[in-house]
């Protein structure tokens, strides 16, 4: 009886470890954010559920060299509306230093603090930001929350590609 119970206590302790050291592992996992990200927002018919996520005309490029850009899908052509450098600065935030932003001037030559959650297997990123003013200087003082989700290549070439 004893060596029965010396062996579930021995397999108990051996999982507890196991977990653990798989935790720890995938928590020092380095965020990697690099990648072509795509606006999306939710649509519904109802105003009580959030409805499906739909993607949006707006990129988010994350170079693996610290650079970003945020173009716009036009019928006229695309548009870079901002650009500058990123840096990751733990598993929930990364900071935008903004060169240039013609959708938000106010950033211009700042930090902007981006708070993000990655979830769908790092595939779909939640972020949010503050706002102190907007772009003609009046207080605002809001938190803003976007919704981007990194675009994959498929295995084979889409049919319905128009290109």
């Amino acid at each position: 009886m004893k060596v029965r119970h010396f062996f579930l206590l021995a397999a108990m302790l051996l999982t507890a470890v196991g977990s653990l050291a798989a935790q720890d592992i995938q928590e020092k996992r380095p965020i990697n954010l690099s990648g072509v990200w795509q606006m999306c927002f939710y649509s519904s018919a109802s105003p009580d559920i959030p409805g499906e996520l739909k993607t949006s005309n707006s990129l988010k490029i994350l170079s693996e060299d610290g650079c970003f850009t945020n173009v716009v899908m036009m019928q006229t052509g695309a548009v870079v509306i901002g650009y500058g450098t990123y840096d990751v600065k733990d598993g929930k935030v990364y900071n935008e230093y903004v060169t240039r932003n013609i959708h938000l001037p106010q950033l211009n030559g700042q930090i902007n603090e981006m708070y993000f959650t990655l979830e769908d297997d790092g595939d779909l990123m939640y972020v949010k930001y503050y706002l102190t003013k907007d772009a003609d200087g009046n207080k605002i003082d809001s938190w803003q929350h976007e919704i981007w989700k990194r675009v994959t290549m498929p295995d084979t070439y889409p049919s319905n590609i128009v290109r």
